[in-house]
């Protein structure tokens, strides 16, 4: 089965080469937005506003401020707006309900949202989530496993899972404990991307990962994520380093 791409702008998930995402997570506005104008400047494709790192995540306008003060910066870049709840590692917790509304508002500004598919146990719940921000913004379905690397089926099917209630694009992120699952996640990602008609992102982290990040192209994920300075997850490496690798492996697979 083809890959379906998906646009954001003038960019093209699943068009082979994977995008790079570089993530902003300074705690202030004046902060945020002199890192935005750093990675807009940067091999950066997509860039991710980290909210749950945000001093003020839990004032809206605050929120709806500094979102716009950074599409001003990126410019053509699309901007991605995601708050890792502290369920999936991230820095803050919030109600399911806040939740929602959080992302409903992001997605009026933000050109891609990231929610958290697992959050939800009910299937119709996560779904009018996701088809109400889908009005205007692109979704990415996610799942994060920082303590383990699941059996190669469930990885697949909580990919599936995540097409199902429909995510544009959906994402796995998982820890391994051993080289062996490195290897299954990647196995997982490549007849993942086989199976669904969607991009999908995935990678194992940590300094063992590493390899799932550089090798995006080859197992199939659109997405790999790097840094500038400080990493928003275990086994990000630099953008400019990341690029090389990603660009190494691209043109020895069109020479073959």
């Amino acid at each position: 089965m083809m890959t379906k791409t998906v646009k954001v702008g003038n960019l093209l998930f699943g068009d082979k080469i994977p995008k790079i995402c570089v993530p902003i997570i300074e705690n202030n506005h004046n902060d945020i937005l002199k890192m935005a104008k750093t990675v807009y400047a940067s091999e950066a494709d997509i860039v991710e506003w980290r909210v749950d790192f945000y001093k003020d995540f839990n004032n809206i306008d605050s929120i709806n401020k500094t979102l716009m003060c950074i599409k001003e910066i990126l410019n053509d870049k699309p901007l991605l707006f995601t708050f890792r709840t502290a369920y999936e590692g991230g820095e803050k917790n919030i109600s399911y309900g806040e939740y929602c509304i959080l992302l409903k508002e992001a997605a009026i500004n933000a050109d891609i949202v990231d929610i958290e598919v697992y959050r939800s146990d009910n299937m119709k719940n996560i779904s009018e989530v996701i088809s109400f921000v889908k009005k205007s913004s692109v979704v990415i379905g996610s799942y994060h496993d920082f303590n383990k690397t699941p059996e190669t089926n469930e990885i697949i099917d909580r990919l599936k899972y995540m097409d199902s209630v429909g995510a544009d694009i959906p994402k796995i992120a998982v820890m391994p404990r051993c080289k062996m699952d490195v290897i299954r996640l990647m196995e997982a990602s490549v007849k993942a991307q086989e199976m669904l008609s969607r991009p999908v992102i995935t990678m194992s982290m940590s300094a063992t990962g590493l390899v799932s990040r550089v090798a995006a192209e080859i197992t199939g994920s659109a997405v790999t994520f790097g840094c500038i300075g400080t990493p928003s997850a275990p086994g990000q490496i630099e953008v400019s380093i990341l690029k090389e690798f990603i660009n190494l492996l691209h043109f020895q697979q069109e020479r073959e």
